[in-house]
């Protein structure tokens, strides 16, 4: 997605994100380069098996909506392969990327959200939960509609 990797640096004992010739310290490497370098690092090291499990905390941060889409593949695939995904996101792209995942594989993919304080659970594969992220998403394309015909 970034065409780099990232690697550890033997010399400067240190991870790096290595670009072509180019190299940059891992401190300074955006953190959506990061996050899915790290990623391809446990897959290319073979630390990752069908039973693992991974935890991810707003995946969409520091990703455009493309990498972000892109993302929740690559991470559809592996599930596929029996890693474990456990996501927190307040983004409308993870989510409806998700509930298309569910809806065009027939996976039971279980969400929980709060909701006037309260918490509650729903399945991407039974439909879109409710929720204040998705409304939000869906107040700002009627006004954008409105706007147009206006």
């Amino acid at each position: 997605m970034f065409a780099g990797r990232i690697e550890f640096d033997d010399k400067a004992q240190d991870w790096v994100y290595r670009k072509g010739n180019s190299k940059f310290s891992i401190h300074t490497t955006a953190e959506g380069v990061k996050k899915i370098g790290i990623l391809d690092t446990l897959l290319s090291n073979r630390t990752l098996s069908p039973k693992s499990v991974i935890f991810i905390d707003e995946p969409e941060s520091a990703l455009h909506p493309t990498a972000i889409t892109k993302l929740m593949d690559i991470i559809s695939l592996l599930a596929e392969y029996g890693i474990q995904f456990f996501i927190a996101s307040h983004s409308y792209f993870v989510v409806k990327k998700l509930f298309l995942i569910a809806q065009s594989t027939g996976w039971t993919i279980p969400v929980l959200y709060s909701q006037d304080e309260e918490w509650l659970q729903d399945d991407l594969k039974d439909g879109m939960p409710e929720n204040s992220i998705i409304n939000e998403s869906i107040n700002l394309y009627q006004e954008e509609i409105g706007l147009a015909l206006d």
